[in-house]
């Protein structure tokens, strides 16, 4: 009995000791991390304001290949959101949310998991330095415990184990923006747009990478094509478009494309001429123009996401049945969802805003593909000026307008026959 006793005396003795000790460990517990990156501001702030890049530098895949993510709300800023699950006892379940954002400043985060602790925050701060070469990422992880004892004794350990996976995803996320296009985007305003098919009568050309043998290539183009469209009874439906096919080091291939539609009917009818051409005339530009317009999800009722809506079919017109010069081609302009920026200025600086485009799709997480092409907006004549309006497009991937599948040959026959008399050999000699 006496053991007994002696026993549980020493057990709350412990007992007693751990509340005694427990009661003066911090309720709290703040850790930072900070790296360096020599990418403009913005391109660290978008990479992390959205979870699009999340798997890419976080290390939770690291304890957990097997990880499972669900991202939803916003595509960046406050509201977006990752929920998260694994088996991985370090990892568990959970949710990611961006309630604060300023832009190219901070992005906090809060977090909730089944681990010690609540009001879990991270907050991470860009700060630019004077000479505008370098940009400091501060990484600060804050957490509550109030008076969970087991929470505060865990928070002792929150340096090792949480601050190491800080560690690590700060050295990841320099890495992969390390990799991104280094490129300041921040004066010129993109989005996402969903560009509808369209008919185009197009030249593939090439030029010396000099903007008066660029401007010389287009000019005899676009003679070749209006002479096609005009002999072959169709109308432009849109500004001409610069299509690049590949910038080289010391040669431009690039194509000159128009998009075409059939002739608007005339209308008899005097007293509605004016009203039914324009309702022919719009249902037109609603089919071939080259971008739908970016409409305010509140206004129409309409998902926030541009490129969330349905393509729409392209006029038919028989191409086998346009009499065409040996330069000039007939065929669809691309369709799909696409970066946008406006450019006003000299056309010279259009290979930089090609690769801003770039730089921004890296940060969002976009897959970028097919051609880059822009609308030239401006005459001819204006480009010398310097002030010729353009819209800039790079293609990119989204779930609802995937790429077209590769287009794979049809065997000749003999090839093909051959084939199959080669496996037939082979199924007989096994």
């Amino acid at each position: 009995m006496t053991r007994v006793i002696e026993f549980l005396i020493a057990v709350a003795i412990v007992a007693a000791l751990f509340v005694l000790v427990g009661l003066f460990l911090p309720a709290s517990q703040t850790v930072t991390h900070t790296i360096e990156t020599n990418h403009p501001v913005r391109q660290v702030y978008d990479t992390l304001a959205g979870f699009q890049r999340f798997r890419h530098w976080n290390p939770m895949r690291q304890h957990d290949p097997r990880v499972r993510y669900e991202v939803t709300g916003p595509r960046t800023g406050v509201g977006a959101r990752l929920d998260y699950h694994s088996d991985h006892s370090q990892v568990g379940e959970g949710s990611l949310e961006i309630v604060d954002a300023e832009q190219d400043s901070r992005v906090v985060v809060h977090q909730e998991n089944a681990f010690y602790g609540s009001d879990k925050t991270h907050v991470f701060e860009l700060k630019p330095a004077t000479s505008g070469k370098t940009v400091t990422i501060s990484w600060t992880y804050d957490v509550d415990y109030g008076w969970n004892l087991f929470g505060r004794y865990a928070g002792l350990y929150v340096s090792r184990n949480v601050g190491e996976d800080m560690k690590r995803g700060l050295g990841n996320l320099a890495g992969l923006i390390a990799t991104m296009p280094n490129f300041d985007y921040a004066d010129l305003d993109i989005a996402p747009r969903l560009v509808q098919p369209t008919n185009t009568v197009f030249v593939a050309t090439t030029a010396e990478r000099n903007i008066t043998a660029v401007e010389n290539a287009m000019v005899l183009a676009l003679r070749d094509i209006r002479r096609a469209i005009q002999a072959n009874g169709l109308e432009e439906a849109g500004p001409f478009r610069l299509v690049t096919t590949n910038f080289g080091d010391t040669t431009y291939d690039f194509d000159i494309a128009i998009p075409v539609r059939m002739p608007v009917p005339a209308v008899d009818d005097a007293e509605g001429e004016g009203e039914d051409a324009a309702a022919v005339e719009g249902e037109g530009e609603e089919a071939l123009g080259a971008a739908a317009p970016v409409t305010s999800p509140a206004a129409s009722g309409q998902q926030a996401d541009p490129c969330a809506q349905p393509l729409q079919p392209a006029e038919a017109i028989d191409g086998a049945a346009l009499e065409l010069p040996s330069n000039v081609s007939f065929g669809p302009g691309y369709a799909g969802c696409a970066l946008v920026a406006e450019y006003v200025g000299h056309p010279a600086a259009l290979p930089l805003v090609r690769d801003m485009l770039r730089s921004f799709a890296a940060a969002h997480g976009y897959e970028i593909h097919s051609r880059a092409f822009e609308e030239y907006l401006s005459p001819m004549e204006e480009m010398e000026l310097g002030d010729a309006h353009f819209q800039v497009y790079w293609p990119v991937v989204h779930p609802n307008n995937p790429p077209p599948p590769p287009v794979v040959e049809p065997e000749a026959p003999a090839e093909a026959e051959a084939a199959e008399a080669a496996e037939g050999g082979e199924a007989g000699g096994q």
